[in-house]
């Protein structure tokens, strides 16, 4: 029997705060001291997702701000394998040439990577 949603959220929430931690640590790097309001709260919208292929489930959450905008989303396969990013859209605090669109984190539990997602900036 396939496990329920409920189920996928409860065994996941370990690895979504492993997976806050590390998009926190790649803003604390780039020298950002912004909390990811995000760390340890639920998120606002889950949903299991059938991929069209091998038919397998991955779980997929997203959360979204106050007014229901989009701020960001993590997938969970089966397997483990994770992948989250979170949308900052602000300048880069030590190179103004860029702007962080997203600060994002992949991998599995215990083993996971994480780097910001940079844009050029638009000249003034």
């Amino acid at each position: 029997m396939p496990m329920s949603l409920h189920a996928w959220l409860h065994d996941a929430q370990p690895l979504f705060a492993e997976i806050c931690q590390a998009l926190a640590a790649s803003l604390q790097r780039a020298g950002i001291d912004q909390d990811l309001v995000l760390a340890g709260t639920p998120c606002t919208h889950a949903e299991l997702r059938e991929d069209r292929f091998d038919h397998s489930l991955a779980l997929y959450a997203e959360w979204r701000g106050p007014t229901g905008g989009y701020q960001g989303s993590i997938l969970v396969y089966g397997d483990g394998l994770a992948y989250a990013e979170f949308d900052l859209l602000q300048a880069h605090p030590h190179q103004p040439h860029l702007v962080i669109e997203a600060a994002t984190a992949w991998g599995r539990a215990g083993a996971l990577k994480s780097e910001l997602r940079l844009l050029p900036a638009l000249e003034a």
